[in-house]
């Protein structure tokens, strides 16, 4: 049976029909507590949803929705590493990355291969990593694509500036600009290059891979490539045939989908920008995150809340984008993060048994660094044909920050969600009509996230987060969040030209 067809689905959609002529202005007005009991926490992370097209009375239908779905279950099963991913009968458990069983001998494998990592990555910190020169590892360029570029790209940006003596350089893109920029920063002698696939059949690493190498012995002939080549993937045979010593080659198990394995050794970029200590507090953060959404009251649950926020948006409000604007320069690449983790997870037109949905799935993700989309993609915010739920990202400290920078920051996200959500009422009125053009309609949408600090644990928090709201709304959807059946189909048609 669809889950448009329950009782659950049909309540939701005769509340929405009785919300009609629902305006966020006159609801914030009508309870000036909303702005506070509308607050909730997980792990140090708050979210004010009192922006959001909701009353009193769309909670709990939602969570009958959630109950319909047999979201408990399916948690469940997520925790305990049975194969929800169907269609390629594995297990989806990159929590067990964070947070393993203990006294399995799975947590013993990833324990033993992330603390080889870690080990790695300090002794290149140290300067104890050495080419086949005998000097030492000065920069290190990681090439991947997709989630082994996306996570660890973020992570390590968001934690600052690289903490340790080596540079670090990431390179995703086919296009040789990216890999020649890193590159001419770099000294053969003192670069390692890392290449992180899990099938380590992903083309564009591999090409690139090959283009660096080419580069290293054009340059430095007398050098050994295999002392400056070092593979992260699931695939450990593949990576040896490609050139990597063993000893450089660092493995992950087949179910850690690309989207999650910025938990696992593909994390090594972070673990070499700032050290084990961080890796081992952004594991932390995503395990806490973790308690949270297995053991918290489904009231106060902030990921499935969240998840069940997004179905109502989709599925009833018909919003078919959702826009992310992290305030904090160093989540700038949180968008592109989240725009793998959603549409490749939930982008999908068939349920887990492969019959047509009769229902959207997963929005648009897009966005960009406040405050610079502030002047740009704004204004269709507030006063475009359609609207985009906002989620403002920022951390809480810069409220009170000594930079006035940063509490300018701060104040500008608060600023831009009461506009979205009161635009003219939010104003004091001057008594004068303003034409047309020049009213702001509000009534939009937003959410306000924020972290205590920008550090590695409220990281890890955040990203494990966005990871159970997805999964959240898969369940919903009734869908297998965790293939990627779509993705494929250009890699085969690429191959049939090369081939022709």
């Amino acid at each position: 049976m669809s889950i448009t067809s329950t009782p659950a689905w049909q309540a939701l959609q005769r509340h929405r029909e009785a919300l009609s002529s629902f305006r966020l202005d006159n609801a914030l007005r009508a309870d000036p507590a909303r702005a506070r009991s509308w607050r909730f926490e997980a792990a140090g992370i708050e979210a004010d949803l009192s922006r959001s097209l909701t009353t009193a009375e769309t909670w709990p239908l939602l969570l009958a929705l959630a109950d319909a779905a047999q979201l408990p279950s399916w948690r469940e099963q997520l925790f305990a590493g049975q194969p929800i991913n169907n269609t390629e009968g594995r297990p989806a458990w990159h929590t067990a990355l964070r947070a393993a069983p203990a006294d399995s001998a799975m947590a013993r494998t990833v324990e033993q291969e992330r603390l080889r990592m870690l080990d790695f990555a300090e002794r290149l910190r140290s300067g104890q990593v050495q080419g086949s020169s005998g000097k030492p590892i000065e920069t290190v360029i990681c090439i991947g694509i997709g989630g082994s570029d996306l996570g660890p790209r973020l992570v390590a940006s968001a934690l600052g500036d690289v903490s340790g003596p080596v540079r670090l350089h990431f390179v995703s893109n086919i296009d040789p600009v990216e890999l020649d920029v890193a590159l001419a920063q770099a000294r053969p002698e003192t670069t390692l290059i890392i290449a992180i696939s899990k099938s380590f059949t992903t083309l564009e690493t591999l090409e690139n891979a090959r283009a660096a190498l080419a580069w290293l012995q054009a340059q430095a002939p007398a050098l050994d490539a295999r002392r400056h080549l070092a593979a992260i993937t699931s695939q450990p045979e593949r990576a040896q045939a490609f050139g990597a010593d063993a000893d450089l080659v660092f493995t992950f198990a087949e179910w850690v989908g690309g989207r999650y394995s910025v938990w696992s050794p593909c994390g090594l970029p972070i673990a070499v920008a700032h050290g084990a200590a961080a890796f081992n507090d952004l594991l932390r953060g995503a395990a806490a995150l973790d308690r949270h959404f297995v053991e918290a009251p489904a009231q106060r649950n902030l990921p499935l809340l969240l998840g069940l926020l997004g179905v109502w948006y989709v599925n009833f409000w018909g919003c078919r984008s959702r826009a992310v604007m992290p305030y904090a320069q160093r989540l700038r690449h949180l968008p592109a993060y989240l725009q793998q983790l959603e549409m490749e997870s939930n982008g999908k037109r068939v349920d887990r048994d492969g019959r047509d949905l009769d229902y959207d799935t997963s929005p648009v993700v897009w966005g960009e660094a406040g405050t610079t989309a502030q002047h740009s993609v704004f204004q269709f915010l507030h006063q475009g044909t359609f609207f985009s739920p906002v989620d403002f990202v920022t951390c809480a400290g810069f409220e009170r920050s000594a930079e006035p920078r940063e509490r300018l920051l701060y104040q500008n996200a608060l600023a831009q969600a009461d506009a979205l959500a009161l635009g003219e009422a939010a104003l004091t009125p001057s008594g004068k009509a303003k034409p047309a053009h020049a009213i702001v309609p509000g009534n939009r949408p937003s959410t306000f996230i924020t972290v205590p600090r920008i550090d590695a644990f409220s990281v890890g928090a955040l990203l494990a987060l966005y990871e159970h709201r997805t999964f959240v709304q898969g369940v919903l959807w009734r869908i297998n969040s965790f293939d990627q059946w779509g993705v494929e189909i250009g890699k085969q048609l690429l191959k049939q030209r090369l081939a022709g």
